[in-house]
């Protein structure tokens, strides 16, 4: 599937998704005879005698009543309306370039701050004009060329979930500039993970996990019904959303091997100068007096960063993604790890702790009666 650019205007639109507005220039008197005004009339609902703001699915900036200062203050008006409808993806025309006679430079200086809004598309001729202008970056993908959000430094399911209402449209419409550098893990099958950074997959509040696909062999697991749900747009173009199950988020630290940490890991840690080693599973504690990425135990936990300052030997063992059903609901990371955890208390055999910890290093498996 082709990945279509959302901050690029089409050069002739001829349909909308639910989500998008159709902006054009006008008249103050709105009779919109021609250009993209009279397609705004004819095809998606501007109505006759409305010269400015929203109009069926259709926003009107007057340009033909004066200079360009006389036009700025609608110009203004349209941003703020933008800003304020992050909901909406507004298909900005070459507005004032036609009948109005004004150049692609001046119209475009008007419209300078939607550098700024994500859900505002442009030109391809306003980009290459804002691209000589250094406001996007070199991506062929014409993202936005601002500094990235920063991350949470704990994350978990609920995290997750709240970055993904927060940053909805971006995540439609495959506008990743700006998103926070967070990476994930899921199980793609029985034999395997996957892995998407954020921006390519969307968490909802039963905290399912969809993952987008550009390749057209997921086509047949594609879930239309709740990209619509979420999004409330098509998404046309941005790939297949096939549901996954949720195995951890990339912690960002390594064990004592160099190999990156996801919570979701089952580790061996060994205490310094001592042989005994425990196998204990990594979790996120958020919303504690102190988040952070920890080994949960019946009731204590003990953090990353204790274990490094204490010298303690972590090597990665497997993870506690076995027993696997794709049609049961989905089970919190820190869940799995307090009950893999939890056994290596006073009642827990030697046998039933080799046993699971033998099991982590065959995961993911879908098997149901591996233990």
């Amino acid at each position: 599937m082709k990945i279509i650019n959302k901050k690029i205007t089409p050069e002739n639109v001829t349909r909308l998704s639910k989500c998008e507005i159709f902006v054009f220039g006008s008249n103050l008197a709105g009779e919109h005879a021609g250009g993209a005004a009279r397609v705004a009339y004819e095809k998606f609902g501007a109505e006759w005698g409305v010269g400015s703001g929203p109009t069926g699915r259709c926003y009107a900036i007057p340009t033909m009543q004066g200079d360009l200062e006389s036009i700025r203050p609608y110009a203004e008006e349209f941003i703020e309306y933008a800003k304020s409808h992050p909901e909406n993806r507004f298909l900005l025309t070459r507005v004032g370039c036609g009948i109005a006679g004004f150049k692609d430079e001046e119209m475009a200086g008007l419209f300078e701050e939607c550098k700024n809004i994500p859900n505002v598309s442009v030109p391809e001729k306003w980009k290459k004009i804002f691209n000589i202008w250094g406001f996007y970056d070199a991506e062929a993908t014409g993202q936005i060329g601002l500094d990235r959000d920063e991350a949470p430094k704990v994350i978990n399911e609920e995290v997750l979930k709240d970055l993904c209402r927060k940053y909805r449209y971006e995540i439609g419409a495959h506008i990743t500039g700006r998103l926070p550098r967070i990476r994930i893990r899921y199980v793609l099958d029985d034999k395997k993970f996957g892995y998407a950074d954020f921006g390519d997959f969307f968490m909802i509040e039963t905290d399912d996990l969809y993952v987008w696909h550009r390749e057209d062999t997921w086509a047949e697991d594609h879930n239309q019904d709740m990209v619509d749900c979420f999004f409330h747009d098509e998404c046309e173009g941005r790939g297949y959303a096939v549901r996954a199950i949720f195995a951890g988020v990339c912690t960002e630290h390594r064990d004592s091997d160099g190999n990156m940490l996801y919570t979701g890991d089952v580790v061996d840690v060994t205490e310094k100068d001592r042989d005994s080693v425990m196998s204990l599973a990594l979790a996120p504690a958020v919303g504690t007096d102190r988040s952070c990425y920890c080994f949960p135990l019946d009731n204590h936990c003990l953090s990353l960063a204790m274990c490094h300052e204490s010298g303690m030997k972590l090597k990665k063992a497997g993870t506690v993604f076995f027993g696997l059903d794709m049609s049961e609901w989905p089970v919190p990371v820190w869940n799995r790890a307090l009950e893999f955890n939890g056994p290596f208390g006073r009642t827990a055999t030697a046998e039933k702790r080799a046993e699971k910890r033998l099991m982590a290093g065959f995961t993911p498996s879908f098997e149901k009666d591996v233990l």
